[in-house]
Formats: structure tokens, sequence, C-alpha cells
């Protein structure tokens, strides 16, 4: 039996791809102790994990990630994050001896690993990147104005160093922890140029099990009827504009809206909708995808997946992060539909949802991302290769 700690970061896109591992880490007899916050304790305790709590900064917190005050408004939020972690990390760390920790590519993974001076197996819910495509990307939005942190980053971090002795190497760290094994949600098929990377990194496809928790929505509403779902993720926030215009460009659609408002929408500032349209804070993404004929989506990987699973093509609308190249790979496979931020429109998406749902060529397409991800190792591989690697740390 191992004591095995898990750290990640707070957003459904990051919690959601590991519950698969948690539970399978659990079911054997490993004791699993998550450290997240409060609106994901009863999934990951349905699975069998001891939660450990801290506060929720990412929730409420307005990130917009094209701009050099909003990366370090972003930064300061993972700092902060980060430092709460670590104070749950040093409690627990007084009664258990841990024998590794599991920890996702983003937030306080790689200093809880310095921390504790144990193995660190780093978990991937999204495509790999390189620490030099990190520097470029993110972390310099503006050529002209290369990226500066403030004087609040530069304050928490030092704070950080005092108060736990450890601090991050760079601080794109903190978007692109490592570990020795990196376990990764996807296939080589689908991974940009897969074939590149080593054997410690472990593709093993994302995993769906049923998640537990009761909910009011209507999906006998959705039976024997063409569903058209969206869905900008649970980050975003100011999609109300969006979503007037899906109302606009959709209002004859022949079937079943289903838009997922997430919980920072203005309800508001939605303009009224059709009989046909479904308008929630709160959708049961899973549940609805599997009557869904198409997905409109912003290309989180989660989201992605989850929409590849059941065979839904997608059409993509990127904003940020990972989500451009997820994007950009869809395309590639001829498994999505791409629109820019720049031409978002009542036609454009029209035609969008029109060319996917009468091109076969896309669900084609997304059957062999699919089929990819029913060939990948899976959670028994994982658990196999990290024993491998432990059994041969510990000889």
């Amino acid at each position: 039996m191992l004591n095995i700690l898990m750290v990640n970061f707070p957003a459904e896109g990051h919690v959601n791809p590991t519950i698969g591992i948690t539970q399978a880490f659990a079911a054997r007899g490993d004791q699993v102790h998550y450290i997240t916050t409060e609106k994901y304790k009863d999934r990951l305790e349905a699975v069998g994990a001891t939660v450990h709590l801290h506060p929720d900064l990412v929730r409420t917190a307005s990130i917009n990630a094209a701009s050099p005050a909003g990366l370090n408004a972003f930064l300061n939020i993972q700092i902060q994050t980060s430092l709460d972690i670590l104070e749950v990390t040093q409690k627990l760390s007084e009664s258990i001896n841990f024998d590794f920790v599991f920890y996702d590519r983003f937030g306080a993974g790689e200093l809880v690993r310095d921390y504790l001076n144990i193995l660190g197996i780093a978990s991937s819910p999204s495509f790999l990147i390189s620490n030099n495509q990190m520097i470029v990307n993110p972390f310099r939005p503006d050529a002209e104005v290369p990226f500066q942190i403030d004087e609040q980053t530069t304050t928490s971090l030092q704070h950080m160093k005092e108060r736990f002795g450890v601090a991050p190497k760079h601080v794109f760290q903190f978007m692109n922890n490592s570990g020795v094994l990196n376990v990764v949600y996807t296939s080589r098929y689908f991974q940009p140029n897969g074939d590149l990377f080593s054997d410690e990194n472990l593709f093993i496809g994302p995993s769906f099990p049923e998640r537990k928790g009761k909910n009011s929505f209507p999906l006998d509403a959705l039976q024997d009827k063409k569903v058209l779902y969206i869905s900008m993720g649970t980050v975003l926030d100011h999609t109300e504009d969006f979503f007037n215009t899906c109302i606009e460009a959709f209002s004859d659609f022949e079937g079943i809206v289903v838009i997922a408002a997430g919980e920072k929408a203005d309800f508001s500032k939605i303009n009224p909708f059709p009989d046909h349209f479904i308008i929630s804070p709160y959708v049961p993404q899973l549940e609805v995808l599997r009557h869904s004929d198409v997905f409109i989506t912003h290309g989180g990987m989660n989201s992605v997946n989850e929409g590849i699973h059941f065979n839904v093509p997608l059409v993509v609308l990127p904003q940020d992060k990972d989500q451009p190249m997820v994007a950009q790979r869809l395309t590639e496979l001829q498994a999505g539909y791409r629109i820019t931020k720049d031409q978002i429109n009542v036609q454009s998406l029209r035609d969008a949802v029109r060319e996917v749902l009468s091109n076969g060529a896309y669900k084609e397409g997304v059957q062999k991302i699919k089929e990819s991800f029913q060939q990948s190792g899976g959670t028994a591989e994982a658990l196999a290769k990290i024993d491998a690697y432990l059994q041969n740390e510990l000889a």
C-alpha cells in the first residue's frame, strides 16, 4: 500500500482528468490524499480519496492571460494558491510519510515535491509543451513588451522561500511542472509531434468514470432530438455577448440548443431565447454530450476529449492558453472546424455547424482520435509504470 499525495490546480479541466487514476489508486488499496477546493470534494471522495481543502482563489477570479497585467494577476493567484497548498502539505507531513506526490502541470507540484524531498510524478491534462514554448508563448504576449513579474509576485516568492524553503526555478514553472514520469491524458496520435516524446511520458488516453451527484437538468428533453451543445468552459467570463450571438444564430435550429452558461454568467444580460433553447449555469456535460450531434467549444482539452469520446464533431473557438494548439491539431486531423476570436458572428457560427453536420469527414476524424485513445494504455499502464519506477528507485 502506498501513501500518495495528489496536488492539482483547482479547475474542472485539471481535476476531472485525474478522477480515473485517483479511483484506480484507491481501488487497489493505496491511501490517496488529495489537496483541492470544496468544489471538487464530493467527486473525489466518491472515488476513494481523502480530501484536504484550501481556499478557492480561481473560481471567482477574472483571468485575462492576454496581457502582462493579466498574466501577473494569474501568477499571483498561482503563487497564493501554492502557498495555501504548501501549508496543507506541511500539516499532513507531520503525521504521514508520503511515497510520492502526483501533481498537475499547473500550480504547486514541483514546490511540494521539493518541500517533501520525495519523488514527483506529473499529470498533464493537455498537450505537452516545452519550457521554451512556455517562455515565448504565454509569457511574451507582446513581443515589444517582454513579460516582467511585478512587485507583488516578487514579494510573494520571497515569502515562499522564507516560509517553506522552496522556490520555482522559473516563474513559468507554475504552468509547466514536470516529473520523473509524466502521465498525459491523450494519445501519441493526438499529441502534436507525439513520436518525439520519450518513454518517460506515458500517453494513457483520457478516462471518463461516472461522476457522482444529482442534478436537475432536463435530459429527457434531448431524447430523439438533434442536439447542439455550446460551452465555453468554466473559467472565462463576460461571455453573455457570445451567448446572445448564439441565440440569434440558432433561433431556427431544428432541434435542441443547450448552452452551459457557467457560474459567472449574468443572466440579466442574456437576451430572451426560443423554447428550443436550454440555458443553464451548470450542465452535466458527459450526459449531454451523449445526446449531442455537434459541440461548440472553447477548445479546452477536457471538453475536447469528452466530445471525442462521444463521437461528437467539434466547432472550436479557441481563446487562450493551450486552446489554439488544441484547435490547430483538431483542424489538422479534420476532427474540428476552427473559428478564430475575430471571426465569431451569426453567419460564421451557422456556417460552421452546417459544415460539421453535413460533412462526414469530421466524424471520421473524431473517430480516429477516439480509436487512438482506446489503444492507449489507460490507468492500468500508468500504475504499472509508476510501480516499476518506484520499485527500481527503492531497490
